[in-house]
């Protein structure tokens, strides 16, 4: 009797194990980290010309587990993204222009410094606080959307904007952490506006 006791409490002890691993892991890449992550705070557009242009204003806000990987050294790419869809009723919407604005941010632990660089232009710019580059990054002004020309009359045009960390860029050795955790999948839902002509 003995005998066939102890491999019962041997099954139980390991499956009591192998849950509290699980329940670990699940605890690690899904509880909140009490931020808030990516939100587009304001949108405004008007014609300027010949072109549609775009203000708005984005609020980053990294957990502590993105904010410590940026302290030692992790670039961080930021892509906001824009599309401009023309609505149809009887057939699937048309895109009339998609385009991204694409930033790296970046610490050096030597200087304390942060350096944001425009991946599309090469422009860099360095801030002493992450806070003061988080702002820079958020800041969207007079951003050229679509020629005028391609807004013919008597159409719906909706305009669309997207802030996300792009987690494909990280270093290889972070990613499967980073496909795994919710705290790393930062990004703002779709924010749509009609365009007025």
């Amino acid at each position: 009797m003995h005998a066939s006791k102890k491999p019962d409490q041997i099954r139980i002890y390991r499956l009591c194990s192998i849950f509290f691993v699980l329940l670990l892991l699940w605890s690690h890449t899904v509880l909140p980290d009490n931020k808030k992550g990516i939100e587009i705070d304001y949108l405004t557009g008007v014609v300027n010309g010949d072109v549609y242009t775009i203000d708005a204003y984005i609020l980053y806000d990294f957990g502590t587990e993105v904010r410590e990987a940026l302290d030692h050294g992790v670039a961080l790419q930021i892509d906001t993204e824009f599309r401009v869809i023309q609505r149809r009723q009887w057939i699937w919407d048309k895109t009339i222009a998609s385009k991204v604005l694409s930033y790296r941010l970046e610490h050096h632990p030597l200087s304390g410094h942060y350096l944001v660089t425009n991946l599309i232009e090469g422009s860099r710019r360095q801030f002493q606080r992450l806070e003061a580059a988080l702002k820079f990054l958020g800041t969207i002004k007079d951003y050229p959307l679509v020629a005028r020309e391609l807004l013919l009359p008597d159409n719906i045009y909706i305009a669309l904007i997207r802030a996300r960390l792009n987690i494909r860029t990280l270093p290889a050795p972070l990613r499967p952490l980073v496909y795994v955790s919710s705290k790393w999948r930062l990004a703002s839902p779709w924010q749509e506006w009609i365009i007025q002509l």
